[in-house]
C-alpha cells in the first residue's frame, strides 16, 4: 500500500504523539508499505529535539511548516479581557479558555493549507491507497478529509485522545467538528476501552477498533542506587491536569531522606514550587530525554511516580496513559496519585506492585511514602515480571500489527465497493 501518514507530532520530536506514528511507520515501512509521513516542520515548545535521530528509517518523511496564526487568537484575548476592565471588572476565564473561543478547532489549524497543498503536489507523484491522520491536534483531521474527498480514497483517524468524549479540557463545540468529520472517515482508531465503548454508542454503523500504544523498553534490572529512596517521573506538568503540588507538598514532611527525579520540560513554575517548598536538595530536573535514555535513567530509580488530575465536570478519566504502560512494563513499584477511570483500572490490573495515593487524604498520602521507605531498607522494593497477558497485549510489534490490519481492512471494502458499483 502506498499510505499518506499525517502527523502534526511526529520524529524527531519526542512526545508520545511522535512515538506512536514512529512505531506506526516503522512496522508498516518494515512489511513493504511505501510511507510518506507530512509532519509539523517549526520548533515550539511541545517537545524537545533529539538531534541523533531526526527520521524514520524507510519513511518519506516531509516537514511542512504551519502560517503563523497566533494572532488570531492573542489579539482577541487581549480585546476580550480589556472589554472587562474598562467595567472595572475582572474577566472571569482563563487566558486559555478565552483564547479557545477564536482557534477555530484549536490552535493548529493554521497547518491544513499548507499541508494540504504539499500532500496534493505530493499526490501526482505517488498514488496514496490510504490517508492516516493522527490527533490531537483535531484541526488535523480535515486535511485528511478534503483529501480523501479529493482523491476518492478511505480515511482512517487515529484519535491518542478522545475528542467529543474527552475527559479533560471538554469543549461542547466539538461534537459538531466531530461529526463532520466522522461523516467522511471509514474507521476511527482509539487508545482506551472507555473511548471504544463510547465512540461505538456515538456512531454505531462507523468502523472503531481499540489500538493503545505500547511498551517501548523493559527495565528488567533493579536499581543501582542504594543511598536514598529514589523517585521516578517522566512527562510534564501543567499545573492544571498535572500539578506537582501534591506530591511535593508530601515530600517537604517526609523525616526521612528521599530523592525525586523529574524527566521533562524545566519550566520555571516548576523551579519555583520547588523553592517553595524548600525541595531544591530533594527535587533533581531532568529535560526530556529520547525514549532510550529516558529508560536508562528511570532504571536507577525504585519507584515510578505517576498523577492525574480530576476529570472534568464530575466525568470519570478515559484516557490510558502511555506511562502507565510503560512504568508496567518496568516491573518496579508504581506511586499513583489518580482519579478512578482507565488510567488507574489498568494499572489495578497489571501493575505488579502499586501503591495508591489521594491529595484529598494527606495522611494517608504520608503513610504510603513511609511504607515505601521501610520497604526499601528492607530491600523489598523489586523488579516483579507482569503477567504474560500483559506483554501480549501491549507489545509494540501485536499493536502495530492491528493497526495495520485497519489499513487493510477499509481498503479492502473501499475496493469491494468500487467493484460493486
Amino acid at each position: 500500500m502506498n499510505i499518506f501518514y499525517f502527523s502534526y507530532f511526529s520524529p524527531p520530536l519526542l512526545n508520545v504523539g511522535a512515538n506512536r506514528s514512529r512505531r506506526f511507520c516503522q512496522y508498516l515501512a518494515e512489511h513493504d508499505h511505501h510511507i510518506v509521513m507530512f509532519r509539523e516542520g517549526r520548533a515550539h515548545r511541545f517537545a524537545h529535539i533529539e538531534h541523533d535521530n531526526n527520521t524514520v528509517p524507510l519513511v518519506d518523511s516531509l516537514a511542512v511548516a504551519s502560517w503563523n496564526i497566533d494572532w488570531c487568537w492573542k489579539w482577541p484575548t487581549i480585546i476580550h479581557k480589556q472589554c472587562y476592565r474598562l467595567r472595572h471588572w475582572r474577566s472571569p476565564e482563563r487566558d486559555g479558555d478565552i483564547a479557545k473561543r477564536y482557534w477555530l478547532i484549536d490552535l493548529h489549524w493554521g497547518w491544513i493549507i499548507p499541508t494540504l497543498k504539499m500532500a496534493w503536489k505530493k499526490s501526482r507523484i505517488v498514488k496514496p491507497d490510504v490517508i492516516v491522520v493522527s490527533c490531537p491536534p483535531f484541526s488535523s483531521a480535515f486535511i485528511g478529509v478534503y483529501l480523501s474527498q479529493w482523491l476518492k480514497i478511505p480515511l482512517v483517524l487515529d484519535f491518542r485522545d478522545a475528542w467529543s468524549q474527552a475527559s479533560y479540557f471538554v469543549d461542547s463545540n466539538a461534537l459538531n467538528w466531530e461529526r463532520r468529520v466522522l461523516q467522511q472517515a471509514d474507521a476511527l482508531v482509539v487508545t482506551s476501552t472507555a473511548d471504544h465503548d463510547a465512540y461505538q454508542r456515538l456512531y454505531p454503523d462507523k468502523l472503531i477498533r481499540y489500538v493503545p500504544n505500547s511498551y517501548d523498553y523493559i527495565l528488567d534490572h533493579v536499581s543501582d542506587n542504594h543511598d536514598v529512596l529514589t523517585i521516578g517521573y517522566s512527562g510534564t506538568w501543567d499545573g492544571f491536569r498535572r500539578s506537582a503540588t501534591g506530591i511535593f507538598s508530601q515530600l517537604a514532611q517526609c523525616d526521612f531522606p528521599i530523592r525525586f527525579i523529574n524527566i521533562g520540560d524545566i519550566q520555571s513554575e516548576m523551579m519555583s514550587l520547588i523553592h517553595e517548598y524548600q525541595l531544591d536538595d530533594v527535587v533533581k530536573m531532568i529535560a526530556s530525554q529520547p525514549k532510550a535514555k529516558l529508560n536508562e535513567i528511570l532504571a536507577q530509580c525504585n519507584v515510578l511516580f505517576i498523577q492525574k488530575g480530576m476529570a472534568d465536570q464530575g466525568k470519570t478519566d478515559t484516557h490510558l496513559a502511555t506511562k502507565a504502560i510503560d512504568y508496567v512494563a518496568s516491573g518496579k513499584p508504581i506511586l499513583a496519585e489518580l482519579p478512578e477511570g482507565e488510567t488507574l483500572s489498568f494499572l489495578r490490573k497489571y501493575a505488579t506492585q502499586l501503591f495508591e495515593v489521594s491529595v484529598s487524604q494527606p495522611l494517608q498520602y504520608q503513610q504510603q511514602l513511609q511504607s515505601l521507605y521501610r520497604q526499601w531498607q528492607q530491600n523489598k522494593l523489586l523488579v516483579m515480571k507482569p503477567s504474560s497477558e500483559f506483554y501480549a497485549c501491549y507489545s509494540s510489534e501485536k499493536l502495530a500489527y492491528d493497526f495495520t490490519q485497519v489499513l487493510k481492512d477499509v481498503t479492502t471494502y473501499k475496493f469491494a465497493e468500487s467493484i460493486k458499483t
